[in-house]
């Protein structure tokens, strides 16, 4: 199992089970902080690659977004929040 750490001053970050895919909610706390650059990115980077599936992505209202991650992708994406520093420390836990 992954442990992830972030700057909860800049965001919060949900994550909970979906059938057997996670569900994340992040909502940025700072709208001065460049959140949404970071965010399109790793939209980006899923949105890239030849699986459809792998992470949905939605935007909500007030800076509040939401993926649908396969369980397959989970140490892809949970990677992919460290790459573009939405994430401060990412380690295995046992």
């Amino acid at each position: 199992m992954l442990h992830y750490e972030y700057d909860q001053e800049l965001l919060s970050l949900e994550e909970k089970l979906d059938g057997q895919d996670m569900e994340f909610w992040l909502r940025v706390k700072r709208p001065d902080a460049d959140v949404e650059k970071a965010v399109k990115k790793i939209r980006d980077h899923f949105n890239d690659n030849d699986v459809m599936t792998d992470v949905l992505f939605y935007a909500h209202h007030g800076e509040e977004y939401q993926w649908i991650v396969r369980h397959d992708y989970y140490v892809d994406f949970i990677l992919c929040l460290l790459k573009h520093r939405l994430l401060t420390a990412v380690r295995w836990s046992v």
